[in-house]
Formats: structure tokens, sequence, C-alpha cells
């Protein structure tokens, strides 16, 4: 990916391969002496001393995605800003208490002339120490806490690690052992030209459409979620926050922008980081969480390693999806929704009739806010492999601090754990469908009118009625 500025942080974390990215500037945290030129929209919650206190299980993390983080280098560094941060801190006090010095001394009229302007002397060195010191820090500062927002999230109990997958569940329709064509071999259905260009025709754009829609209905209607709408860009800062890889999304041209670090991606609506601006910086009352929320649009997104793979729906930029987002107060209930989201996609997917899976992947393919992820996958006979179709993950609280996403406890904060995902990506389902010999036309849908037997979905047939 082209960048349009030289961008430095230690960041972003390929799926399949792990790489780091050198970046001089970072949205997500921005130090004084480039505050002038550049505006820093939010502040990310960084515990230094919780986070060293005991770093067995974040070795343990680091190890078992494959990073190359140092954390005895790590810990240098903090020590050498912790070090400069007292100074300073030491420095400001000192010179508060001379100028207070000076304005009893005003006030009370005691102190000689001599001695007063002693005491301004010795304020004005105070100044100008605090202030040679503030040009020492920063690029201490700069060195530091960029590679601390590098650190990724503790791995979940759950999490397989030494490049293996755990197998969560496994449909009981067997799967297709069979030769079959690829789906790009459907030409009177799909007109495939590149990764960004393809077009499909008769009834997988109808199914395009109407999937989507149905699993948003069958998780509102069926397990209580809040159906939202959400922006199709998101700036840089939410992409750094989140720990999404930079080059996983288009890079937007644009001019006259408030801030030259703060770029926006085109990412779509139906993505985890879509749902992340309405909850930057925002603070919730404890009585509102669990909040569980689905969204059914569009979803941008360069598949990794797709230069190595034939070009086909699998490896296509965009498509239509289904995004859940949940917030909830603790980590149980995270877990409780976790597998909520897995058992209503379980539904929707079963009534297909085409096998499936869902495993939990290996820690090496976690981007570094995920903890946990389970994908749902489909078999493609074509290709003799398994297809991600839909996913669901579990971020913990990681997230939520680094967007300052915080819950109100009396005098305290917390911030709550996140869980979410793309249960559905149509482009790789249509085709999956299309490879094992089903016909698109007579797929049941849970949440559309196959829900109760006889319910039409309104919205289904508003659409089909504007191209009568």
């Amino acid at each position: 990916m082209v960048y349009l500025l030289k961008l430095t942080t230690k960041c972003f974390l390929q799926h399949t391969k792990p790489q780091t990215f050198q970046r001089s500037i970072s949205a997500l945290y921005v130090t004084g002496d480039k505050a002038t030129k550049n505006y820093a929209p939010l502040q990310p919650y960084m515990d230094f001393e919780e986070t060293f206190k005991d770093t067995k299980q974040l070795e343990e993390s680091i190890k078992a995605r494959g990073l190359s983080i140092n954390l005895n280098e790590l810990k240098d560094k903090y020590t050498k800003y912790k070090i400069v941060h007292e100074q300073m801190q030491k420095l400001e006090i000192d010179r508060d208490l001379v100028y207070k010095k000076v304005k009893e001394a005003n006030q009370s009229g005691v102190a000689t002339k001599e001695e007063i302007e002693a005491m301004k002397t010795k304020g004005m060195q105070l100044r100008n120490d605090l202030k040679a010191l503030k040009a020492q820090k920063y690029p201490i500062e700069e060195d530091f806490i960029y590679s601390f927002l590098n650190l990724p999230n503790i791995l979940h109990a759950d999490c397989p690690i030494k490049n293996i997958e755990k197998l969560m569940y496994r449909s009981r329709t067997p799967r297709c052992e069979e030769e079959r064509p690829s789906h790009l071999s459907f030409t009177d259905l799909i007109r495939f030209h590149t990764n960004d260009r393809y077009y499909m025709l008769g009834a997988p754009a109808e199914f395009d459409i109407f999937s989507t829609q149905a699993m948003a209905n069958y998780f509102v209607e069926k397990g209580g979620f809040m159906q939202t709408s959400n922006p199709d860009f998101v700036r840089l800062v939410i992409l750094e926050a989140s720990g999404t890889p930079l080059e996983t999304h288009h890079l937007v041209k644009e001019k006259d922008l408030a801030s030259e670090i703060n770029r926006a991606y085109l990412t779509g609506g139906a993505t985890f980081e879509g749902f992340l601006g309405a909850f930057a910086r925002l603070v919730v009352y404890p009585t509102v969480l669990p909040l569980p929320c689905v969204v059914a649009g569009r979803r941008y997104e360069k598949v990794k390693g797709a230069k190595d793979q034939p070009a086909n729906l699998f490896t296509a930029t965009q498509t239509n999806a289904v995004q859940t987002f949940v917030a909830t107060k603790t980590a149980e209930q995270a877990n409780e929704y976790l597998d909520k989201i897995l058992n209503l996609a379980v539904d929707f997917y079963k009534e297909l009739g085409v096998h499936f899976r869902i495993v939990y992947v290996d820690a090496s393919a976690l981007t570094i806010a995920e903890c946990l992820r389970a994908n749902i996958e489909m078999y493609s006979p074509a290709e003799k492999r398994y297809i991600c179709v839909g996913s669901v993950s579990n971020y913990s609280d990681y997230v939520s601090k680094r967007i300052m996403f915080c819950i109100r406890e009396k005098k305290d904060y917390a911030f709550p754990h996140l869980v979410g995902g793309p249960v559905l990506y149509t482009t790789r389902l249509i085709a999956v469908l299309l490879e094992n010999g089903v016909k698109l036309e007579d797929c049941k849908l849970l949440g559309d009118s196959a829900i109760g037997g006889e319910v039409p979905n309104k919205a289904t047939n508003e659409f089909k009625d504007l191209f009568k």
C-alpha cells in the first residue's frame, strides 16, 4: 500500500505473517512537540505499572503470536521515560513553589526588592530547565509510548497456540468430496474481472441482498440485537486503536485536512471499526450494558495473501456483510455473547444444508487487539479447502481502553469488554454454495420469509417491487 505520508509507529500485524511498520508519528498518541501541527482526537488509557507488574502472560501472548517484541528493551525504555517524567514533575513543583513565594512576598511586603528579583530569576531558570527537559523528553516519550502501544492483547484461555486450530462445531451434513468446478465457471451468474470488480446476475444478485438482511433480522428478532447503520469511512486513529493492519483497507486521498496524520480509510459500514467511532470517548452507566448491535452493509477489505491465491470471490475486496458488535460489563458476559453469536450463526447456516464448521484460530493469525477468534468455515470442493464465511472475535477491554470507551461506576471508571465480527461474507458464501451444487433461489433463510413459516420480509418485497 502506498502511503501519502512518511508515517512511522511500530504497529499493525498481518493476520497471516507478522510484520512491523514504522511511523514517525502516531494518530493515537501525539506528543507535545507535534501537537501544534497535528490534532489528537483522543488519548488512550495506558496503565504502565500494571502492565509491567507481571509480564508472564504478556510474554506468552507475544511468543504465541510470533511478534518480534523484546520486553526487556521495552522495560528499559520505560525506565528512561519514567526518570525524565519524574524530573519534569520535580521541576514543575519547584517552579510553582517559587512563583507562590514571589506572590506571597509581593503581597506581604516583607521581602526586599533584591530577594524578590532573586526568586524571579530562580523561577525563570526553572522554567528554562523545564523547557529544555521537555525537548529531551519528546524523543524518549515517542520511543517508549509507540512501542508500548504495539503490545498485543493478552490471549484468551481458549485461544489455541503452536499453529493449531481448535474445532468447536461441525455440522452433521457430510462434506462434499466430489470434483466440482469453480464458482467462476458459472459465467451466466457471475462476471468476475478482478478482486476489485465483479458482477452478480440472477439468483446470486438477489441472494446477495436478501441474505444479509435476513441474517440481521434473525439477530434482531431471535437474539435481541439492535440494528444500526454505520459510516463507510474510518479515520486512522480508529484503525490504530483497533490494531487493524493499515494495508487491509484503502486509503482515501483528501485535501485540506485539519490533521495531516488522521487520514480516512474506506472500510464499509459492516466492520468492527465502523462501530468504534460512535463509542470513542463515550461514558455509559452499567445499566445500559450489555449492548448488542448488528449491522448489514458493505465491507471493503483486502484479503491477506490474495496475491498468492487465484483471484475469485474468495479473495474479492468488496462484499455485503453482517457485522455484530457487543459491549459487555464483564469478561464472563463477553464469553457468553461470543457463544450466543455463534449459536445464532449456527442456526442460520444449518438451514442452508451445506457442511460447515466453527474453529478457534491459532494465536498467530490474530490481530494485536484480538484475544480470541472463532471462524465459521465452509468447504470449497473446487479448491479443496475450508473458506472463512464469517467470524467472531473477543477483544476483552483492550480496544475500549484505547478509544476511552468507559463505564461510569460511582467515582471510578471501568472499560467494557467488546465482542463482534462479520458473521456473514455474502460473496464467499455464494461461491461455496454454487460449488456445492446449491440452488440459491431455493435456499431457506432464517430471518426472511422462513421466520414463522409464512411471514414475508417487507423490506425484501419492497426491494423487489423496484424492478417490476
